[in-house]
């Protein structure tokens, strides 16, 4: 017996998904058929590929090994399918992004890459930083977008773009235009969640004199900090491409801070296992993309 494209199929499919029952579904097959697929791969690999975490499946990291191979193979039967050239691009591209990236920079990244390659199909999941990292280390991402940094001895990392954090506030309270270190430690804050790069950054820069920030509220959503940051229950810190429209609609001010708030964006891939061409291609283009001044 040898191993087969819906194999692959189902396998990639539980990746992306974490459940049997949810891969069969994005297949168009029964659950047991897809278990049976499941079972066969794995005899026939002589290996498992997924444990059971609660109700979810996790990938092995014997298995993350053959999972590009297995994304690059369905690409190709997919290129052969759609008759195209054989510079076209075609198939799935999986990628994760913190939550500024994902919601201010990618969208246009991946229109203009589908505008060249309109048989690409995207799946972007977007978290905190943390929660990218572990979408890469399961196999379920191919390729992460973060700020800040990522040490880890699984993920390659490369400097991306330059990004600028911003103290900002109700454009109805009454504060001094630049903010000292007391008036920093004096103020309540509302911040993303612990994990977030951007709560991070600020608590790096202020832990020398402010060793805890007065945090009344966290929040896992950008336009919930906004929001309340806009009904004056305190400062916010989020990255200035976020808070542009607010700013332009005299929702908020930004405050001088004796803060340094610059951090880096990077692009982070497994370190062990090879880019699809999809992907390759994708972050060849975004390394394209030259931070504004």
């Amino acid at each position: 017996m040898r191993i087969t494209l819906r194999q692959l199929q189902i396998f990639e499919a539980v990746v992306h998904t974490g459940s049997v029952t949810a891969a069969a579904d994005l297949v168009h097959i029964s659950q047991p058929a897809a278990s049976q697929a499941l079972r066969e791969l794995e005899a026939l690999l002589g290996r498992p590929l997924f444990r059971r975490h609660g109700k979810r499946l996790q990938i092995t990291p014997q298995a993350r090994h053959l999972l590009p191979q297995a994304r690059a193979v369905l690409s190709q039967i997919e290129q052969i399918e759609s008759m195209g050239n054989a510079d076209e691009l075609s198939g799935s591209l999986h990628l994760a992004a913190s939550v500024s990236i994902g919601n201010y920079l990618l969208p246009k990244q991946m229109s203009d890459f589908k505008k060249q390659h309109p048989n690409i199909r995207f799946n972007l999941d977007i978290g905190n930083t943390q929660s990218v990292i572990q979408q890469l280390l399961t196999g379920k991402a191919e390729v992460g977008f973060i700020e800040g940094y990522c040490q880890h001895a699984e993920l390659m990392t490369q400097t991306w773009l330059k990004d600028e954090l911003v103290v900002f506030g109700s454009a109805t309270e009454s504060r001094d235009e630049k903010l000292e270190w007391q008036d920093l430690q004096d103020a309540d804050w509302v911040m993303r969640e612990a994990g977030s790069g951007t709560r991070n950054i600020l608590e790096q820069a202020t832990a020398a004199k402010i060793p805890n920030l007065n945090v009344v509220l966290s929040l896992a959503h950008m336009e919930a900090v906004k929001q309340a940051v806009i009904h004056q229950m305190g400062l916010g810190c989020l990255s200035r491409m976020a808070v542009s429209q607010e700013l332009n609609s005299g929702l908020i001010k930004l405050y001088q801070t004796p803060l340094a708030l610059h951090r880096n964006l990077l692009i982070v891939t497994p370190k062990s296992t090879a880019l699809t061409q999809n992907a390759q291609f994708f972050v060849n283009q975004c390394q394209q993309l030259i931070t504004p001044p």
